[in-house]
């Protein structure tokens, strides 16, 4: 099995080269002189990148070196992928490294691309020499590893500090941008976000709605806050409609005032974010500030590695039955895991999403924690102990690496939904636990 898996990506790789190939003359038949004078350069650096290529190779017993494009599929992937992946080669996983990287195309957002661009060897020559690696069998090793769901199974971002940071001309630039939204320097704001439709219908992206919730649903929750004292961003590149509030406090940033930096800049100062788990979240957490997720979906990717991370996940009805599923029915029977609209309702299942009053919850919660007045009760400590148990025994992905649980599942959401933690009378074939 191995030897035809092998010999079918050796088949794949050389038709892509010999598609590849075949591109060329109808590209410069339609570009004219620009696309043969383009050509002959990516000729010229595919002739110089080989012989780097096999040099790579040849010094792997003394220093490995690895190409990839940055990780462009998302500000998530390039805020996470990027951290997880530095994170790694200083702690000595990867044995000694050089690691060189190219932009890929587009830009998902220009602020976090300049941001890596200062902090990791970016060329334009990695381009071609990361393709001519995909090319030549037997790359792999010097391939830089990003994880389709990055995780920090080592715990790593809990016992090290950011890779990026802002120069002092762009900390002048974002003190002046807050202070013409009226925010005074040194003011506490927190960040808060809700994916909605209109992002992947902008981005025209596949349409998986199962992420998506409804910013008013944030209104009870962000109102509260705002009469703590704290002011409030409500985040998004594209966002359907305006947040519907009078609170001066509370400002729609998303609709008004919009750009690539600070989409960086706010979640990277915020005193915590309080949001969905798309990929914006991955911004305040590669700079180690606070996160309490709502309407989280796929369960068993929920741990996290800062111990003041909070989250509360969006519940799964069965319409056969008639009843929601117990959080180890989710884990054993793989919904947990799900990532697309079609495994949902193959299952049969209905997501529901938070209500106000669990958002609102959590939010309190989170900053009582920060505040440092948060209590406790030996109740709340017994339900999270349930949870964290049945996590560990039902999913897959914590039984294959030594993962390190810092996130809390808010307090008030188990103690309305103590009923998720029990047992099923009735075991159904199609939802055991995993063993």
């Amino acid at each position: 099995m191995v030897r035809r898996h092998t010999e079918m990506d050796v088949a794949q790789r050389w038709r892509r080269v010999v598609a590849f190939v075949r591109r060329q003359p109808r590209d410069i038949w339609e570009g004219g002189w620009h696309a043969l004078l383009r050509k002959i350069l990516m000729t010229l650096d595919i002739i110089l990148a080989v012989p780097l290529v096999f040099a790579a190779r040849l010094l792997r017993p003394f220093v490995l070196i690895r190409f990839a494009g940055l990780p462009m599929q998302g500000i998530g992937h390039l805020a996470t992928d990027m951290e997880l992946v530095l994170c790694r080669r200083d702690a000595g996983l990867y044995g000694r490294t050089l690691d060189l990287f190219c932009i890929g195309m587009p830009v998902c957002n220009q602020q976090l691309t300049r941001m890596w661009q200062r902090t990791v060897h970016v060329s334009r020559f990695a381009r071609t020499a990361e393709r001519v690696n995909r090319w030549l069998p037997g790359g792999w090793r010097n391939r830089i590893p990003f994880d389709g769901e990055p995780s920090d199974t080592h715990g790593l971002f809990a016992m090290t500090t950011p890779h990026l940071s802002f120069i002092p001309e762009e900390q002048r630039q974002g003190t002046d941008a807050l202070r013409r939204l009226s925010v005074p320097e040194g003011q506490p704001f927190i960040c808060f976000h809700a994916r909605d439709l209109a992002y992947y219908v902008e981005k025209s992206r596949r349409l998986d709605l199962y992420l998506n919730s409804d910013i008013q649903t944030y209104r009870l929750a962000v109102e509260a806050l705002a009469q703590r004292g704290y002011v409030l961003f409500r985040m998004g590149a594209v966002v359907q409609r305006p947040l519907v509030t009078h609170n001066p406090r509370i400002i729609d940033y998303a609709s008004i005032a919009r750009t690539d930096f600070l989409d960086i800049f706010l979640p990277a100062h915020c005193r915590f974010y309080l949001g969905d788990a798309s990929g914006l979240h991955n911004v305040p957490l590669i700079f180690r500030r606070p996160i309490a997720i709502v309407n989280h979906s796929s369960l068993e990717y929920t741990v996290s590695w800062n111990p003041y991370d909070l989250f509360i996940p969006k519940k799964l009805w069965l319409r056969l039955e008639r009843r929601l599923m117990t959080f180890r029915e989710i884990l054993g029977s793989g919904a947990g895991r799900f990532a697309r609209d079609h495994q949902y309702a193959e299952m049969g299942l209905e997501l529901i999403n938070n209500t106000p009053e669990e958002i609102a919850a959590l939010a309190l919660e989170m900053d009582a924690r920060l505040n440092g007045t948060w209590q406790p009760t030996a109740e709340d400590e017994e339900l999270q102990r349930r949870f964290w148990e049945i996590f560990r025994s039902c999913t897959r992905v914590y039984a294959s690496a030594p993962w390190r649980v810092h996130r809390r599942i808010g307090a008030e959401f188990l103690r309305q939904h103590q009923a998720l933690l029990e047992e099923r009378t009735t075991p159904q074939p199609t939802l055991v636990c995993a063993s």
